[in-house]
């Protein structure tokens, strides 16, 4: 599925997903039949009638998306698929490919959305200028920078957390804060000096998302 529209923009709905359906083995009658449910899957705003080129861009997407996997096909390429999709949106097709994956799909898939790729990917490589900088599980590869973002709930004061050395910068999150470490030691004497008096809300010493990973690398680019 490439990341424009595939699809022909004066032909219905229908018609379309017919159309591709049959070119891969499917009886009309039996796509035909399962349209409605796909639509409701993806909550599709239009009708089966329509034009694609009377659809808003999110729904040509998810027609495209239906053309795509009706026929649930057992190896899947996807061209940034959540391009163009609210957030709500996003979710149902990010359900769609799991349930795929979960039937025994091969999915691959390109994307600079890392929340999207963190939540569905068993295995990814980022490309950079055409190289291979990472290549792996997303847990292998988030744990490869080290436990480095820290999230706290105590005693301490902003105040505090600067003055250890390795705290290379303080986020405050109402009655929390997200720190930055330059090693994930640092935390260990962050919590020996954040439970001195016992008991505290919050300690999460997490490795950075793939978002901030993703970032780093970018940005070796542009130092």
């Amino acid at each position: 599925m490439p990341e424009e529209r595939g699809l022909y923009p004066k032909m219905r709905v229908e018609d379309q997903i017919v159309y591709f359906a049959r070119l891969r083995g499917m009886k009309a009658a039996d796509v035909r039949a399962q349209i409605d449910p796909w639509f409701e899957r993806f909550q599709v705003k239009g009708k089966r009638t329509d034009k694609v080129k009377d659809l808003s861009k999110g729904n040509q997407q998810k027609v495209q998306l239906i053309a795509t996997l009706i026929h649930m096909p057992k190896l899947v390429i996807l061209d940034e698929p959540f391009s163009g999709l609210d957030p709500v949106n996003a979710s149902l097709l990010q359900d769609g490919i799991q349930m795929l994956r979960d039937n025994g799909a091969a999915i691959i898939y390109s994307s600079h959305d890392m929340a999207n790729v963190e939540a569905i990917s068993d295995h990814l490589v980022m490309l950079r200028t055409g190289e291979m900088v990472l290549n792996g599980t997303v847990d292998a590869i988030r744990q490869s920078f080290g436990r480095t973002k820290l999230f706290i709930e105590s005693p301490l004061t902003e105040a505090d957390f600067k003055q250890f050395d390795g705290v290379q910068k303080v986020v405050r999150h109402g009655q929390s804060f997200e720190l930055t470490l330059a090693d994930e030691a640092v935390g260990h004497r962050i919590f020996d000096a954040a439970t001195q008096s016992g008991y505290i809300p919050e300690f999460s010493q997490q490795p950075p998302t793939l978002d901030e990973i993703f970032r780093m690398k970018v940005g070796e680019v542009h130092a």
